[in-house]
């Protein structure tokens, strides 16, 4: 018997299909639904969960893409399948957009028993810019936003021992028994479990790098990737959806899952998953209902409206201050609270920006809005720290971000539960004068490489399609 880990966060489509594909009376099937997720997604899980005794719903949280969020949500199935019984030999973790590359039977004779498959790349045997790249995600102490990403607060000087002994690889893996207890215990008591939980994108990183430290409690671990990923120099599609010859490639090698799935699956593709469908459409519709549609994407009404509420007290507050709802602008509801503060005093190309998804958590930074810089080198711009970011936020992935190190709370603030906005406005005030004050520091160009602009502009480009996707899909009819 196996468990299955399902995150979703977008398509009641791709569950669905997913479900009828991967249901089978003796296994369990664990989902947890992005609280930021359509309504549509929240309730057919929901009726999953009411209409089959071995399908659990976990309590909905924020998490953030690649964050510790993730990584916490994994851990709570962990304890969840733990608790839940003995019969089942193995957690599969995957998303709403993984499709199966086997039949029952084969899916069944590739998982060996207590053998768990997991890729972990020791960071001594990464390439120059791979290490660069994992060194730089523990460069600082990261501190995550709620459904919005993870910020750097404090440098942190970089650990040879540490970086020795770190693993890094695929978030989507398969779990013995045996390896989910070892990872139960370690991720609460491990001595490096700490360090692994402050990095940004720590769900390549942490459970891989507390299973490979494990003295062999966590039973054997097979090296290996079970999952096809469709990455653009494969697909040719930047989302990294499949295609149907990337379906028939990833069956005749050795992985068992493949994604990210297309809306609509090419048809030879639907035959074959179909074909290994536990139930038809018209069989989950008679137990759960028939597909609900989703609403039109559209501004979260609540954000927005809070949003204009702190704008126009900080504008009334302070002359010569101009507010922007960016969320509005380009018609997204994630995030669905989002500031923009410019003033004439301040720098040309910095802004003090203000997020938030959950409307309780906020974080107030300045933001360089011009010249995006990917190189992972540390940074001072204005004579301040200026550490990029890696938040899949419109206008701020791989931006930089100048620290405020006399802020002791680092630009985050939580709404009290009166609702009232004042301390925000004197947070988002503080952060003006500091960046009107930036103008008295010169801010020289720095010097950089080939390799370094090159990088920059591969990772601008990736960064620009990825908002420009996100812009034209809330700007789709439903």
């Amino acid at each position: 018997m196996t468990a299955y880990f399902i995150t979703c966060h977008a398509s009641v489509a791709c569950v669905r299909d997913q479900f009828r594909t991967l249901y089978r009376p003796e296994h369990r099937l664990l989902y947890h639904v992005d609280a930021k997720a359509p309504a549509a997604l929240h309730e057919t899980v929901r009726r999953l969960g009411e209409a089959f005794p071995n399908v659990a719903v976990l309590p909905s949280r924020h998490y953030a893409w690649a964050g510790y969020s993730q990584v916490a949500t994994t851990l709570e199935a962990i304890d969840h399948a733990l608790g839940a019984g003995p019969d089942w030999s193995h957690l599969v973790v995957l998303s709403e957009q993984h499709c199966r590359l086997r039949d029952e039977a084969g899916l069944a004779a590739a998982l060996e028993p207590g053998i768990s498959y997991v890729d972990a790349t020791p960071f001594g045997a990464m390439n120059p810019g791979s290490q660069a790249d994992i060194a730089h995600r523990f460069s600082m102490d990261y501190r995550e936003l709620p459904g919005i990403g993870s910020f750097g607060v404090v440098p942190v000087e970089p650990d040879p021992d540490f970086l020795a002994r770190l693993r890094h690889g695929s978030n989507w893996f398969i779990l013995s028994r045996q390896a989910c207890a070892h990872l139960a215990a370690a991720a609460r008591t491990a001595p490096e479990a700490a360090r692994l939980r402050a990095a940004v994108h720590p769900d390549e990183n942490m459970l891989q790098t507390l299973l490979a430290a494990d003295g062999g409690h966590a039973g054997r671990i097979e090296p290996r990737e079970t999952t096809f990923v469709a990455w653009p120099h494969i697909s040719g599609n930047a989302d990294m959806t499949f295609r149907a010859e990337d379906f028939r490639a990833a069956r005749a090698g050795d992985r068992l899952f493949i994604r990210k799935r297309p809306a609509h699956l090419p048809q030879a593709v639907a035959d074959i998953l179909e074909g290994w469908a536990a139930m038809s459409e018209a069989d989950l519709s008679a137990r759960i209902g028939a597909p609900l549609e989703a609403a039109a994407e559209a501004p979260d009404a609540e954000g927005t409206a809070l949003a204009r509420r702190v704008a126009s007290r900080v504008v009334r507050r302070g002359r010569g201050v101009q507010a922007d709802l960016p969320n509005l602008r380009f018609g997204l509801r994630n995030p669905s609270f989002s500031l923009r503060f410019r003033t004439a005093r301040i720098p040309d190309g910095i802004d003090v920006r203000i997020l938030s998804q959950d409307l309780r958590h906020f974080r107030v930074l300045l933001l360089e809005a011009e010249r995006p810089e990917i190189d992972f080198a540390p940074r001072r711009l204005y004579g301040r720290p200026a550490p990029l970011l890696r938040v899949r936020v419109p206008e701020f992935d791989f931006r930089r971000e100048i620290l405020v190190p006399e802020d002791p709370a680092h630009g985050f603030w939580t709404r009290p539960p009166d609702g009232s906005v004042i301390g925000l406005v004197r947070l988002i005030e503080t952060y003006i004068r500091v960046a009107e004050g930036l103008a008295m520091t010169p801010a020289p160009e720095p010097v950089r490489g080939i390799a370094a602009v090159r990088q920059e502009a591969a990772a601008r480009a990736r960064s620009l399609a990825w908002s420009l996707r996100r812009i034209l899909k809330s700007k789709r009819p439903a």
